[in-house]
């Protein structure tokens, strides 16, 4: 029978729409803070492809921004442009942030049915920073904490058990005694003991140590001006100014290099790091929970996935699958073992690919059993405008340039100025 070219073409244009219905693929723009040229960015090209082979019908595109500022900035001018990523990796404590803009989406919505209980395997010290009042807005991905680094050939060097690292503050600033060298005019040739006091994330560990705290849960309360706070950086510049065993001044990725060349005895550095030090030292070296004095305590650290507003209800659901999908045990796992950073649930642990990692390299364990420990970051509502004004005073006081009591006054006062509109 012949058809008619009118019946032809309908035939035809319905084929089209048929196998283009069938074809539909949801893209995702998945904004991911590293350079382009990079480990990481490498680990997550494979990561996206594997999700992208699994699911045919979601398309991600991971868009690599910078660092978490650079990515945080990118973000927020793109979702006000109208043109949000679908989905972002930032920092934790970016949250409140993101919500006094009105950037993302609850993730509540998403944790019914068979996904209500989907946050149960995650570490509770990781969730701390996910939630407010009762709500969670993001899921923990790229998280770590501070732990403690150190050279063990430089410990028998000095007479130090090498397998008993410093457990009290005490400790840890007798060990840096012995551990710094000095010339004969009293330069340092190797320091004893680096922290990262170039930010403002493992001075938190001290304080918590202290018996302290630096901001409620609602971002709105600080409490720069307490003893407890002070008693932390009396610490940090006794031991830089004083004692001369700790430099003013560190990032993490100076300490990094210090400790792998052998010019640093111990730090304080990411669990992030420990896959550059693992691949980097020449000598023998251990890690171990970070020292404490009234409690043991850390804060964690890193980066949660959120999803954001203004992105079309199948984006919604398909990039809720891709954080599904990375956030599985395995995936949490091959991260970790790709990256150093601390897998974000329990259940990673129970993989082959992590006990088997893990057999090779017990310190991941000692970074896990740490989270016992781990408390929330430091957040606050305008959070970049009180990091800044803290990491100013931390400066000004390990530099002389103002008092441990004058400057934790003032940061105080001015961080309740700036908190003001938010208790409103």
């Amino acid at each position: 029978m012949k058809l008619g070219f009118k019946t032809f073409l309908v035939i035809l244009i319905s084929l089209v729409l048929i196998a283009g219905t069938a074809l539909s693929v949801t893209n995702l723009r998945f904004f991911f803070p590293v350079q382009v040229a990079g480990a990481l960015a490498v680990l997550m090209d494979g990561v996206v492809a594997d999700f992208n082979s699994e699911h045919p019908d979601i398309f991600v595109e991971p868009i690599y921004s910078g660092n978490y500022d650079q990515t945080m900035q990118k973000a927020v001018t793109a979702a006000q442009g109208k043109n949000p990523p679908d989905v972002a990796l930032l920092l934790a404590i970016d949250i409140f942030s993101l919500l006094d803009m009105n950037l993302i989406e609850d993730m509540d919505q998403f944790l019914v049915g068979e996904d209500a209980n989907f946050t149960e395997p995650f570490y509770a010290g990781f969730l701390e920073n996910s939630m407010i009042d009762g709500v969670t807005w993001s899921i923990p991905f790229q998280r770590s904490t501070p732990i403690f680094y150190y050279n063990k050939d430089h410990f028998r060097e000095v007479g130090l058990d090498p397998e008993n690292p410093p457990k009290t503050w005490e400790e840890l600033l007798e060990a840096a005694k012995k551990l710094t060298i000095k010339d004969s005019r009293g330069n340092v040739t190797r320091w004893g003991f680096e922290d990262i006091t170039d930010d403002t994330w493992t001075i938190q560990a001290w304080i918590l140590q202290a018996g302290g705290k630096y901001a409620d849960e609602t971002g709105t309360e600080s409490y720069f001006d307490t003893p407890e706070v002070a008693k932390a950086v009396e610490q940090w510049s006794y031991m830089a100014n004083v004692e001369r065993v700790m430099p003013r001044h560190r990032s993490y990725g100076a300490a990094s290099q210090d400790f792998v060349a052998g010019a640093t005895s111990m730090m304080y550095n990411s669990t992030g790091s420990l896959s550059f030090v693992k691949s980097s030292a020449t000598f023998d070296f251990g890690v171990a929970p970070l020292p404490g004095e009234v409690k043991t305590a850390v804060p964690t650290g890193g980066g949660n996935l959120y999803i954001f507003k203004g992105i079309p209800d199948e984006n919604k659901e398909a990039a809720w699958t891709f954080v599904k999908w990375l956030s599985k045990p395995e995936n949490s796992a091959r991260w970790s073992i790709g990256t150093g950073y601390i897998p974000v649930r329990k259940d990673a642990f129970e993989t082959e690919a992590l006990k088997e990692f893990a057999e090779g390299f017990p310190y991941i364990l000692v970074a896990r059993d740490q989270l016992d420990v781990a408390r929330r970051e430091m957040a606050f509502h305008s959070n970049s405008q009180v990091r800044e004004l803290f990491l100013t005073t931390l400066q000004n006081i390990l530099d002389e340039r103002v008092s441990i009591s004058a400057g934790l006054k003032q940061l105080q006062e001015e961080v309740e100025m700036i908190l003001a509109p938010f208790k409103q």
